[in-house]
Order: structure tokens, then sequence, then C-alpha cells
């Protein structure tokens, strides 16, 4: 899941999730061609409200799509120690394949084989998080969570990332009350070894003088950690939008101090803003999601070097119909093991009626070509109450 600090934005609601499905999909080269002619709209026959959606042109020699995992899973982002049930949908439709009522998930991160996932579960009504891994059958039906026999994580859990083969778990949690310390951590499988680093503000419930700014990712061999973040003054104002890389060999301490920055801008100015980074599997990439301009009517995705910060292309521009969920802070991106394609929940309108539902648009990005697609998913009506922000997805 992902927060902004609060100086930006106020945390999401949580949503509950249905599965009418619109699906459009857009060539970088024909989205190019258009945009250049002012000729972008909406494709024929497209449901209302869908996502205007554009994407770089495929580089030269790129390799074919390939296709992504069968299913992905989500759970609802909701508030802070907030718990959603476990959903699974297919990845080609978004329609709705199972939903596991026995998991109440606070966390949710993927295996590289796509089929297995490790989900993190509040310790009753103590301030604790219990992990939990479960697989998907052949059908995308989950089976029995089991637990990890590792510690309890003390605190708030705010994130969770796993390497590829699961024997790395990387997470941030905050503390039980404000002024609690938080942290960001790694725990090692089997042994069950952890290693913290602290002095991070997690929300104004934790304080220190880096402010996690979204989702924690780890490399598939579990090496390196990476996490958006902002730097702060002593007086907790934003000087500075930034991605973190951390060694997770490196020995406990402040995080400011164990890790290195790989990507930074300064702040203000506000826009482009970054409101989600992930870590490729091999370590060398970082992607970002970004708002463009006030009020967020465009979302970017990029990709950047992680050894020297520099842009290595744009994937994608999402032009927003409705509201944009980065502009909550919010527009978690998911990979699948291979680095291949990815998830980003990146919009979501609302009906006039209070009480209908709302649509969230999910773009699916095949990195090496920059084809885009743009998953639509019906979310129902609340009543008017907790209106819905979106989703967390493990690919």
């Amino acid at each position: 899941m992902s927060r902004l600090h609060p100086a930006v934005a106020s945390r999401p609601c949580r949503p509950f999730l249905t599965c009418r499905v619109t699906r459009v999909a857009i060539t970088g080269a024909a989205a190019l061609a258009l945009a250049a002619c002012g000729a972008l709209q909406p494709p024929a026959g497209a449901g209302s409200g869908t996502a205007v959606t554009s994407a770089s042109a495929p580089r030269s020699g790129a390799r074919a799509a390939v296709a992504p995992p069968s299913f992905f899973a989500d759970i609802a982002a909701g508030p802070l120690g907030g718990r959603g049930v476990l959903q699974v949908r297919d990845s080609a439709t978004g329609q709705l394949v199972a939903q596991d009522q026995r998991v109440q998930a606070t966390g949710l991160a993927a295996l590289a084989d796509g089929r297995t996932f490790v989900v993190a579960e509040p310790a009753g009504n103590s301030c604790a998080t219990r992990l939990y891994r479960l697989r998907l059958n052949d059908r995308g039906q989950p089976g029995r969570p089991s637990r990890l026999q590792v510690p309890e994580l003390h605190g708030e859990l705010w994130s969770l990332a796993a390497s590829g083969n699961g024997r790395v778990l990387g997470y941030a949690v905050s503390g039980c009350s404000k002024g609690d310390r938080g942290y960001i951590g790694v725990l090692h499988l089997p042994s069950g070894r952890t290693t913290h680093w602290g002095d991070v503000n997690l929300g104004g419930v934790s304080q220190g003088n880096v402010a996690l700014n979204g989702a924690v990712s780890l490399s598939a061999n579990g090496r390196l950690l990476a996490f958006p973040a902002f730097g702060l003054s002593a007086s907790s104002r934003i000087i500075e939008q930034a991605v973190r890389l951390l060694p997770t060999n490196a020995p406990p301490g402040a995080v400011a101090r164990r890790s290195r920055i790989a990507w930074s801008r300064p702040y203000p100015p506000y826009r482009p803003l970054l409101v989600a980074a992930t870590l490729s599997p091999g370590g060398g990439t970082l992607y970002t999601c970004a708002t463009l301009r006030q009020p967020g009517h465009a979302v970017r995705l990029s990709a950047y070097r992680s050894t020297t910060g520099r842009l290595r292309r744009t994937l994608a521009t999402l032009a927003v119909t409705g509201s944009p969920l980065a502009g909550s802070g919010y527009c978690p991106i998911a990979l699948d093991g291979a680095g291949r394609q990815m998830l980003v929940p990146y919009a979501i309108r609302y009906s006039r009626n209070p009480g209908a539902g709302a649509e969230l648009s999910i773009a699916e990005v095949a990195i090496s070509t920059g084809q885009t697609a743009v998953l639509k998913v019906s979310l129902p009506g609340t009543g008017g109450m907790e209106p819905a922000t979106g989703m967390s997805i493990a690919w």
C-alpha cells in the first residue's frame, strides 16, 4: 500500500470491488501518432468513462509482448491498520475469480512464479502483524494460508515486499501510537533473522528525517530494497522527493545513513510529483509513477537507471478521466515476476449519485513494447460511506 506524508495528502479509504470490466488496448506507435494530431480519443465502442491512454513507441528490436501471469491478487486499499479480503482476478479481463474471506490482509506480496503470495494479517487486536503464505491453483483458487514460522512484526504494517523465491521479505512498520519508533526492515527465511533501519517518518505516526512515500520493493535476489521517500527538514518540512536504495546486508542504523539516493528532484516544485516507485527484478531499473500537473490530469510511468538515476524512457502517459489516484498519493506499481509487465491502478471515476459505484482504471503495460491496455473495474456503491479509492495488487 502506498501512503503520502501528511503534508501532501490524507490516507485513502477502503473500497469494495466487483468485476465489470472494459478492456481497451492502444499500441505505443498508434497512441503517439494520434497524440501528435491532437486526435487521441476513447476508442470506438468503449464504454462511458473509458480512460484515454498513450504509451511510448516500441523500441527498435524490442521483443514481442509476453503473456502476463494468468491471475493477479488484490486487497482493498484502506486506512492504516485496515483489513481487506483477498481477491483473485483474471489478468486478461480483470474478472473476479475468487474471494477468500479467510484472509483479512493488511499487506500482500507476490513471488516470481505468479502463483505464490505472502500476506500479512493483524495478530488479533494486538499491535502486531503475522505473515502467511498461500498458493493459487490452476483455476486461480487460493489454497489454505500457512503461517510462516517467524516472529511477529511489532507495529502497524505499511508495506510488504518479497524476493523472487520468497526467502527475503521487506517491510515498513510504524509504531503503535503517535511518537513510537517506526522502521524499514528485512526478514530472512527460514532462519527468521531480521534487520531494522530506523528514523523513518511514517505518516507522522513515527518520526524521522526520511518520510516513506509509497511502497517498499525488493530485487529478485533479495539483495537490494528500494522505496520512494521525502527528505525532511528539522521542522518536518518536505525539501526533497527521492527514491532510495538500501542493501539488505547493511548493518542496522538510520535509514538516511544506510541507504543512498538513486533518484531525486527538488520539492517544490510540486509537478511532476513522485507518487510511487518500484525496483525491477534485476535491480537495474526503477519504475516510477508521477502526476504531471495540478490537479493531476495525467499520470506518467517512467523507467530510470538505478545506478545513475538517468531516464531510460517514458513507458506511458495516462490521461485521467475522473480523479487521479496519484493525486491522493496512491499509484501502486505491480510487476510480474519476470519484470516484463506491470499493473498500475491510476484513476477513479465517481458517479454523480453518491450512493452509486465508482469505476477504477488499471493500466496494464508491456514494458518492452510500450503497449498499454486499460482494465475498467466497477466498484459497488457504498451509500455515500467510505468512497472507493483503489486497490493494492500483487502479480
